[in-house]
């Protein structure tokens, strides 16, 4: 599965003088769980959207034990993602096996870094949900959210996505192994934030048809 295209939203984040939402009722109202993957670290956070705001649930990182860090080569790789699978699989029991609306992961970019490594954890998210996971491009996100897609030249960097989920999120006061707060988990929570934006302009195109 994966994100519906939808032109409206595109021509707004390309618009002239457009800046990221602010108001809680730019989104649509839900609860997502979002994954951030890769075979080192993925990042996970459960986002919901309500009448009184955006709340930031529970966070994790997903993290191979260290005897599966040490393997090399495509061996370790394939390990990693093992290793993935099976902590997908135990984050989506209890409260995210019922109460979660949807589940986004990133969509693998064609170039760049890590980009076997997204492939490789995606695709155990892909198996871990059973195919229903949807894909968010991670610089959409960015569009919407932060406000620009980033580019060789004027890059979006991790202080600027912090920045921007902390508009729409309270982060955790912790902040230790229980709810992490970290670029991993703030980059799953950027896609659920753009997954929510995005339902919400859906929702409408639906209304209005």
């Amino acid at each position: 599965m994966t994100q519906l295209t939808i032109p409206a939203v595109e021509s707004l984040v390309t618009r002239k003088g457009w800046t990221p939402p602010l108001a809680p009722g730019d989104f649509a109202y839900g609860t997502v769980q979002a994954f951030d993957q890769a075979l080192a670290n993925t990042g996970m956070a459960i986002v919901k959207s309500n009448e009184s705001g955006i709340h930031l649930l529970v966070t994790a990182i997903l993290r191979p034990p260290s005897d599966v860090q040490e393997i090399k080569s495509h061996e370790g790789n394939f390990a990693r993602a093992d290793s993935l699978y099976g902590a997908v699989c135990r984050n989506r029991t209890g409260f995210a096996a019922t109460a979660v609306d949807a589940v986004v992961y990133e969509r693998p970019p064609v170039t760049g870094m890590r980009t076997e490594s997204i492939t490789l954890a995606g695709r155990e998210i892909h198996r871990a949900t059973h195919g229903q996971a949807i894909f968010v491009d991670n610089r959409h996100a960015k569009t919407v959210i932060v406000g620009t897609a980033g580019s060789s030249k004027n890059k979006v960097t991790k202080a600027h996505v912090k920045e921007a989920v902390e508009r729409y999120v309270v982060p955790p006061s912790g902040q230790g192994k229980a709810m992490p707060w970290n670029e991993h988990v703030r980059d799953a929570v950027l896609l659920a934030l753009a997954w929510l934006y995005d339902e919400k302009r859906r929702q409408a195109m639906e209304t209005s048809a």
